[in-house]
């Protein structure tokens, strides 16, 4: 009898994990599963003259080198770089914010030769379950979520990304931007060059603009809010501004901060010397005919770190759980400067 054919209850006790391991490594090799769906584990357990989680631990070695991946309620697979684990990715929009997450997130899994399958929502709760259902219903071994609905309890593994941190209870693993931090960091900058007034515009929504408020504590002299901002509503803010005799603004979005500075160079003010603007996401923020000076969440990182997150809980089911929060950098552009 080779050491290849010798069973895994033989082996040296306390060693069984590792040695079913290498054994399942070498059956891998040997193509001994030609179809790329390994045995169960209590076929492999009556096989192997082994428990169930000798089996187990033996398989999570190998998840975590990368050979093998779990389908929830399907069973364990061989990953090749033709057949690596599928990961589904929801996201509201595909043109802004979410492109460079999905970048990361595309990066991270090919690094791993897994696959990624990928739809979008719309900012439509409804779509977001259809979207989340075919995503399961096409094999998907965990999901990567971002939406107005991303906390549906699912049999899948999921992370969130860009949701979570907005609530403090929350048990899902999730990846996100601490936006309160984002906006501490914009403070501490105006700060830094001699602003002590200082006005908030934002256009509302659920998640981001929250957290940003909360950054900002009492400390805006003037502070907006809108679902939708026009031409004409940035003009009266600013007349505002100019009232309250605000010295800077920190706006959320970019478009919203975009339409701010037109106003103002409009209005005969200079920016930064009258007026210094900070922007919140710099998704286009160094466009503007003066480049806005902004908050900018590390969005390839928070693609990076999805995958990681469910690779590890895909590896380690029974882990603790991660909800990792990271704080956006300030971008210094043109559109800052000392008090006039």
């Amino acid at each position: 009898m080779s050491a290849s054919e010798v069973p895994a209850a033989e082996a040296v006790r306390g060693h069984k994990a590792r040695y079913l391991a290498g054994e399942l490594r070498r059956g891998i090799a040997e193509l001994r599963w030609p179809g790329g769906k390994l045995p169960t584990e209590a076929q492999l357990a009556r096989e192997q003259g082994v428990s169930l989680n000798t089996v187990r631990r033996a398989v999570d070695l190998l998840v975590q080198d990368g050979l093998v991946y779990r389908r929830q309620g399907s069973g364990m697979y061989i990953a090749t770089s033709e057949t690596g684990p599928l990961v589904g990715v929801a996201v509201p929009s595909m043109t802004y914010y979410f492109p460079r997450i999905i970048v990361g997130i595309e990066r991270e899994l090919a690094r791993h030769s897994a696959q990624m399958l990928l739809r979008s929502t719309e900012w439509d709760s409804g779509e977001e379950r259809e979207a989340v259902d075919a995503l399961v219903g096409a094999g998907a071994a965990g999901l990567i979520l971002a939406g107005e609905g991303a906390s549906i309890d699912l049999d899948v593994p999921v992370v969130l990304v860009e949701r979570g941190l907005e609530d403090p209870y929350t048990l899902h693993e999730f990846v996100g931007t601490n936006h309160a931090a984002g906006a501490r960091a914009a403070l501490q900058h105006l700060r830094g060059l001699g602003h002590t007034r200082i006005a908030y515009l934002e256009r509302s929504s659920p998640h981001t603009a929250p957290q940003v408020r909360a950054g900002l504590g009492d400390v805006p002299v003037l502070m907006k809010s809108r679902d939708r901002w026009t031409t004409a509503d940035v003009e009266r803010f600013l007349n505002e501004v100019r009232r309250k005799k605000a010295t800077a603004v920190i706006c959320f979005p970019d478009r919203e901060a975009t339409m701010l500075l037109n106003a103002a160079i409009a209005s005969g003010l200079s920016v930064p010397g009258d007026l210094s603007v900070i922007s919140y996401d710099d998704e286009v923020a160094d466009l503007s005919d003066i480049p806005l000076t902004a908050i900018s969440p590390a969005k390839l990182e928070l693609g990076r770190l999805a995958v990681e997150t469910l690779r590890a809980r895909l590896a380690e089911p029974a882990s603790p759980r991660r909800q990792i929060s990271l704080v956006p950098n300030l971008v210094v552009r043109a559109s800052t400067g000392p008090i006039g």
